[in-house]
């Protein structure tokens, strides 16, 4: 919990960067659409791409970046990270096509998926007396990458990159430019912002590059100390966080030589305390010239996981306690499996476990891996259709929808009806709702003097709102008759309350969209003066349901 004034003060102090950040007078949004889908018409034209890779980098609708702050409870004074969201950006999809052939050049000699992979690298690594376990931390390592160096050093390895792309050199510059250095904008609490310095926190592509940034670091400073014949026994690292095992005297020169590759890009270092060593959720141990590795949890970890009352399938909740025992067991040595116990046994009762679904769990966590290793056939999943079902005990079980289903084709997961995003305050900026997209909206009928008119239009769009509304009113001044409202305006001289446009649902699948549009029509068929075609595609399944409250929804218009 932080008080709302305190994060304001927060995010207005790390905005007070001027080295960082610059205020702009427009949104660049639409501007930035259209260069983008220029861009993407001409890899097609030169075809770089195909037609459905087309139709997924193209942008319908776009919105400004929302800037927020997510506060770093393990830090002093609680500071503020500062998140951009990203997804509905114009150069979003992209940044996500460029970045899969940035992946490609990220070393895998420095660094780690996972703290599993960590464990298995350090599994024959012996530790001297003369060295030391060290990690290297980056202050704010996403807001101090040069951009400009960051494009030099990806395009000084086209010749590796060009094996993984479509592009021409010329063409990957230009889309790299557009995704990295033109869309670092975003809107905060009604002022749009440019980050001059750095990329932000949100866009898909900044974890790849600082990926490929720090590891040119790493190489020229490894190239350095070797010329003042210092070694580093022992390097990786997972993003901005870098583990080492080096010799205890050389520990100053090597956080010199790392700190003078960049001036905005410093480090600071942790060495090890008591002999051991947190770098991820692992805890690194030095025994008699021997690494060993334990789970860590930070001293500010909740514990918490889908309670064992909560209103969750059953399944779920096996599996979530389950893969936490595995983890925790996976990540340790048998020496620590006894502590690790009590701390499993301590977290499932925090989160309402009875004693005995605990050792029912833990014993079948520990028979779990011998039933992975058997040799079965994997199922098929060509043709495959995913679903999710909202969860109500004992009328949406597993059992029943299967029974209902009766096709092996359709696979679904249960979802929860409360999130815990209905909790928690929003903290972004609200989107206008001309800038909605992805809407089904209503438009009432004023009638005309003397005349008034109880009819609604209900339509659907992908792209914006308010440039849906500005066709329609297009439509009506021109007098033309291609939609059912143009139509009702034209014959009956009728104005329509275009302002007070409604947003009924927003959906961002085409399909679902489309049907919530029939839906929404047939609830309100006495008043829609949609063509007829457009419930059509209804069933009949739906038409009693939506009977039944049609009155109440009648006496809204009498």
């Amino acid at each position: 919990m932080m008080d709302k004034m305190e994060y304001k003060e927060k995010m207005k102090g790390l905005l007070s960067d001027r080295d960082t950040y610059k205020t702009i007078r427009m949104d660049p949004t639409q501007k930035l659409l259209r260069r983008n889908n220029n861009i993407v018409n001409d890899l097609y034209k030169r075809k770089n791409i195909d037609n459905h890779k087309k139709y997924q980098l193209t942008c319908t609708a776009a919105t400004a970046p929302r800037l927020y702050g997510l506060p770093k409870i393990h830090k002093e004074n609680t500071p503020l990270r500062p998140i951009s969201a990203f997804t509905n950006v114009p150069c979003y999809k992209l940044s996500k096509f460029i970045g899969q052939t940035l992946k490609e050049i990220v070393s895998h000699e420095y660094n780690v998926h996972n703290s599993f992979q960590l464990k298995d690298r350090l599994k024959n690594i012996r530790i001297e007396e003369d060295e030391i376990l060290i990690s290297f931390d980056v202050v704010s390592l996403f807001t101090n990458i040069p951009v400009q160096f960051a494009i030099r050093i990806i395009m000084e390895q086209w010749t590796s990159l060009q094996r993984h792309t479509t592009l021409t050199r010329k063409q990957f510059l230009t889309t790299l430019e557009f995704c990295l250095r033109d869309n670092n904008y975003f809107l905060y609490d009604g002022t749009y912002y440019q980050q001059v310095h750095g990329m932000p926190m949100g866009n898909p592509l900044s974890p790849t590059v600082a990926d490929i940034v720090l590891d040119k670091i790493l190489d020229d400073s490894i190239a350095e100390l070797k010329t003042k014949d210092i070694y580093i026994k022992y390097i990786n690292k997972y993003v901005d966080d870098i583990f080492a095992i080096v010799k205890k005297n050389d520990v100053e020169e090597i956080l010199k030589v790392f700190n003078s590759q960049r001036s905005k890009i410093q480090f600071t270092t942790e060495v090890e305390d008591g002999n051991k060593l947190a770098f991820l959720d692992v805890e690194v141990h030095r025994s008699n010239n021997i690494i060993k590795t334990n789970w860590y949890a930070k001293s500010v970890a909740s514990s918490r996981m889908i309670n064992y009352h909560s209103n969750h399938p059953w399944t779920q909740k096996k599996n979530t306690a389950i893969n936490l025992i595995n983890k925790i067991y996976a990540l340790s040595d048998h020496e620590f499996r006894k502590d690790n116990g009590r701390k499993i046994r301590n977290i499932l009762y925090k989160n309402g476990y009875p004693n005995e679904a605990i050792e029912r769990l833990i014993a079948t966590a520990k028979n779990k891996p011998k039933a992975a290793n058997l040799n079965t056939q994997p199922e098929t999943t060509n043709n495959k259709r995913y679903t999710g079902v909202t969860y109500i005990q004992g009328l949406t079980d597993s059992k029943t929808i299967q029974k209902s289903i009766q096709n092996k084709n359709i696979t679904f997961a249960h979802k929860p009806n409360s999130t815990i995003n209905r909790i928690f305050s929003k903290i972004k900026d609200e989107i206008n709702k001309e800038q909605q997209h992805n809407v089904v909206y209503e438009i009432q009928c004023n009638g005309k003097a003397g005349e008034a008119c109880n009819k609604i239009y209900i339509g659907t769009t992908k792209r914006a709102l308010g440039v849906r509304i500005s066709e329609h009113k297009t439509d009506a001044r021109n007098k033309k008759t291609t939609t059912a409202l143009a139509q009702h305006l034209t014959n009956s001289g009728h104005t329509a309350d275009f302002e007070n446009a409604k947003i009924l649902d927003v959906e961002n699948k085409d399909r679902t969209r489309l049907t919530l549009e029939s839906l929404r029509i047939q609830q309100k068929i006495q008043h829609a003066m949609n063509f007829k075609e457009d419930v059509d595609n209804i069933n009949c399944a739906y038409r009693t349901a939506i009977t039944c409250n049609r009155r109440t929804d009648e006496q809204k218009y009498t």
